[in-house]
């Protein structure tokens, strides 16, 4: 578990808001070399960074593990008086969870600033009960505009910064795990294979841009021309006052397996299968359409790659305290190190 907090750790430190993941890249290759997992490392001009793990064997297949690399942020789109900043979202971010949010604003240099708000004292009658948008909140940067001017830009990525926090009974709380995280348990999985008794090549994509629009998964995965993907993402936790169909599934109670027309079913139910033989947790949902995730992309590409979905679960999905069950995580380690050893 200790390894698999490490890589979260390293791995959610780095900056990579949805079409500037190649900020992330130069860190990440460093640290991913260290690890000693990968034969090849490589990077795409869409913002994918992808690494394989050879067999030794002839012609053997490739199996791809799929994880994205961006995350929700913002986007500055003004420069105000007082050091002010207006942003635009990037992805999908609730304006109501923001006021006194702190954000790290990647211009010439790293900066941080605070979401600020107008205080309810100063509001005017009704105006509380108005609905709120991220492009009528500011950020405080505390700098004077001409300080401003010569750091940060129109176009300059906004992220929050990421503090994990240990929390009881083996929950972790943070930004980014949407899907750093996921990313985190397939390279988990990866070190608890032995190379000499694969039968299959692994490679594992940390694709982007899958917050707007899947296309680092669509683009890489293309590239790669996989035989076989399995795709890590999150999904939500059920907490109090979520729809009655999130009921089952549960923080704490294993990896989700996703039964769509966006996933391939033999191959769906062959991780069941493993997962009952190894006795590792696990919990099922179905989506009928869209998943929502990178497998609507990669089962796609080319001819058609048969797609598995494992979902991790998760609450308060694109915020910056995000919550995850550890074991949840080490559990999806588990059983994508069992489903690639089956092959």
């Amino acid at each position: 578990m200790e390894r698999l907090y490490s890589l979260v750790e390293n791995f959610t430190s780095y900056p990579g808001v949805s079409g500037f993941e190649d900020m992330a890249f130069d860190e990440l290759k460093r640290y991913v070399e260290t690890l000693g997992v990968f034969d090849e490392i490589g990077t795409t001009s869409v913002g994918s960074f992808y690494g394989i793990m050879r067999c030794g064997k002839e012609n053997a297949p490739l199996v791809l593990c799929d994880a994205h690399l961006d995350t929700v942020g913002f986007v500055v789109t003004e420069l105000c008086e007082g050091g002010f900043l207006r942003i635009a979202p990037i992805g999908g971010i609730a304006a109501k969870i923001l006021p006194s949010a702190e954000v790290k604003v990647y211009g010439k240099k790293t900066i941080r600033g605070v979401f600020g708000s107008k205080p309810p004292h100063l509001q005017e009658p009704g105006e509380s009960e108005k609905k709120m948008n991220v492009t009528d909140l500011c950020v405080d940067t505390g700098l004077s505009l001409d300080e401003l001017k010569k750091i940060v830009r129109i176009g300059t990525p906004v992220g929050f910064p990421c503090k994990l926090k240990k929390l009881l009974n083996d929950n972790l709380a943070g930004a980014g795990f949407d899907d750093r995280l996921c990313g985190a348990a397939i390279v988990r999985a990866l070190m608890m294979l032995d190379k000499s008794k694969l039968n299959v090549d692994v490679a594992f994509q940390f694709s982007g841009n899958e917050e707007t629009g899947y296309k680092g998964a669509m683009t890489t995965a293309y590239r790669l021309n996989p035989d076989k993907a399995i795709v890590i993402d999150v999904t939500h936790a059920f907490v109090p006052g979520a729809p009655k169909t999130r009921e089952g599934v549960r923080a704490g109670k294993g990896g989700d397996i996703c039964f769509s027309p966006q996933t391939n079913r033999a191959f769906t139910k062959q991780a069941v299968a493993i997962a009952e033989r190894e006795e590792i947790p696990y919990q099922l949902s179905a989506a009928p359409g869209r998943t929502g995730t990178n497998s609507n992309a990669v089962q796609t590409t080319r001819n058609g790659i048969p797609t598995l979905l494992i979902s991790i679960p998760l609450k308060n999905m694109h915020t910056m305290s995000e919550i995850v069950n550890m074991n949840d995580a080490y559990n999806t380690s588990r059983l994508i190190a069992a489903v690639i050893a089956s092959m």
